[in-house]
């Protein structure tokens, strides 16, 4: 069991359809959602964040850091 976990919560991502941790069965499962759900944020959100994956303790976590 791995998980995707969004370390934090900036306005965009409140206001989007993503769950803040979501479960997979296999690591790879949740690297591919993290990095999909990365694409995405990074392309469509208000571009004042820059998020990246990242694993840590068997999970994947999205990091946020300011863009710019």
């Amino acid at each position: 069991m791995a998980a995707v976990i969004v370390e934090r919560a900036c306005g965009c991502f409140r206001n989007s359809d993503f769950e803040q941790e979501t479960n997979f069965d296999t690591i790879d499962e949740a690297l591919q959602k993290a990095d999909e759900m990365c694409i995405i944020m990074n392309e469509d959100f208000c571009h004042k964040h820059k998020f990246k994956t990242e694993y840590v303790d068997g999970n994947v976590m999205i990091k946020m850091v300011m863009n710019g």
